[in-house]
């Protein structure tokens, strides 16, 4: 820590990834297979955090926080299944704010931006689109480069009006602005004991995002991909957005239930107004 709101934070480990032959009780030659060690990583992260942020209420925040990060992997094993060999590094770069503004009580509008950047002989593949958590997640079939050394693979959220893998690429950034109004905790000036009543907020929301595979110069608005219900024939039009980022907008609701604080978002892309279904 520097202050209260400051720090400075430096964690490091050691990762081991196997492979685990996938059998059943009737086939003795699976069973019987050893695993392998696929890959072992020694892996590190240096952040610089700034936090001053206060928590209000339940997902209601006032003030600042960010922080910066650097990764650095390095694999120090020689792969037992395929052909990595060691002395292959990964590095990330990235950074996530977000500000938190009080209008009116506790009725908020909350602003974030971050992005992920990953190069080297192996690299992190970042899926633009959906949100993280998402219980009926849906797909789009963008292929991913080809010939690339990917090693992992991550969201990149949130990005609602689009399904998951909308984009793709090394290298991603989002922004995202709510206005979150809880109803009944703003209006009413006394305790309420009742959980989902003083939890439950209506959202309004705004989401842009892109996501691109190479040097920082190749950015620009994902394409998107439409077919008919047999799938022979295939049209691929610019997604809707703003510059080179695609572009979401929609309303939400969040309560608490049953002891989970739950999220019911519906989004539309960019492309009219409230046109097709979210």
């Amino acid at each position: 820590p520097l202050d209260r709101i400051r720090s400075i934070r430096l964690s490091a480990g050691i990762r081991m990834d196997k492979i685990v032959i996938r059998g059943d009780q009737f086939d003795t030659v699976t069973l019987k297979a050893p695993d392998f060690n696929k890959q072992t990583y020694a892996v590190s992260r240096l952040e610089y955090v700034h936090d001053n942020a206060i928590q209000k209420a339940m997902n209601i925040w006032n003030g600042l926080r960010f922080k910066i990060f650097g990764d650095v992997n390095a694999q120090i094993n020689k792969a037992s299944f395929g052909d990595e060999n060691p002395g292959r590094f990964m590095f990330n770069a990235g950074f996530d704010g977000r500000y938190y503004y009080p209008i009116y009580r506790n009725f908020i509008w909350a602003v974030r931006a971050a992005g992920d950047f990953s190069w080297g002989s192996q690299k992190v593949l970042y899926y633009l689109g959906g949100v993280d958590g998402w219980m009926f997640p849906k797909y789009s079939q963008e292929p991913r480069p080809a010939n690339e050394p990917w090693a992992y693979q991550s969201l990149a959220v949130n990005m609602r009006g689009f399904p998951q893998n909308v984009a793709n690429g090394n290298n991603a950034l989002v922004i995202n602005s709510e206005f979150r109004f809880p109803i009944f905790s703003t209006l009413i000036n006394r305790p309420i004991n009742n959980a989902f009543i003083r939890n439950f907020q209506v959202i309004q929301f705004t989401d842009l995002g892109t996501a691109w595979n190479g040097a920082y110069d190749k950015i620009e608005r994902p394409q998107v991909v439409y077919t008919n219900g047999n799938g022979t024939v295939m049209a691929r039009f610019k997604a809707g957005g703003i510059g080179p980022f695609v572009g979401g907008y929609g309303f939400g609701v969040r309560s608490t239930l049953l002891g989970y604080f739950l999220r019911l978002d519906a989004g539309w892309e960019m492309n009219g107004i409230f046109r097709g279904k979210p």
